[in-house]
């Protein structure tokens, strides 16, 4: 039998668990280039994740707070996964898909709303693989990044011929 997924709207009763996952959430990106400094702090993204134009959701499987998803509206006609995280012991068993298809209905019934994006760092293989197994097969934009000190990224990949660190 699988797990039943919903996506509630975040609401302060959730604040304490939230925070602790965004720091989770930062903290693993962080890793991704052995960084040692943390992101800004939680509660200044809960304050703009739930502000105008942001959609802030508490993943439940089987009834148990299990992680977050967070959608932004980025123009008339698009809405952005911009954030998902689920707790680690709870990865693996479809939960992520399942919150994200659930994200893709509630971004539907949005007037205006006719495409969702996501955007994932190329280290971040297990969300490239998902996403792209989830049919998000089209390129609409490329962040380029310019590091102000030495370049951490000790991977490279070819894009349309040129030469990138990841």
């Amino acid at each position: 039998m699988s797990a039943v997924v919903t996506l509630r709207p975040y609401t302060p009763r959730y604040a304490g668990a939230t925070l602790r996952r965004i720091a989770q959430f930062w903290g693993f990106h962080a890793g991704l280039v052995n960084a040692q400094e943390q992101a800004d702090s939680a509660a200044e993204d809960l304050a703009l994740w739930t502000g105008e134009d942001h959609f802030l959701y508490v993943i439940f499987e089987d009834g148990a707070d299990a992680g977050f998803l967070h959608l932004v509206r980025t123009g008339p006609l698009v809405m952005e996964l911009a954030d998902l995280f689920v707790d680690e012991e709870r990865r693996g068993r479809g939960v992520a898909t399942a919150a994200i298809a659930l994200a893709e209905q509630a971004a539907r019934r949005t007037p205006g709303v006719q495409a969702m994006t996501v955007a994932a760092a190329p280290r971040n293989t297990a969300a490239l693989r998902l996403y792209r197994r989830l049919g998000y097969d089209s390129l609409c934009l490329v962040t380029l990044r310019k590091e102000f000190g030495p370049n951490p990224r000790d991977k490279r990949c070819e894009f349309l011929g040129l030469s990138f660190c990841i």
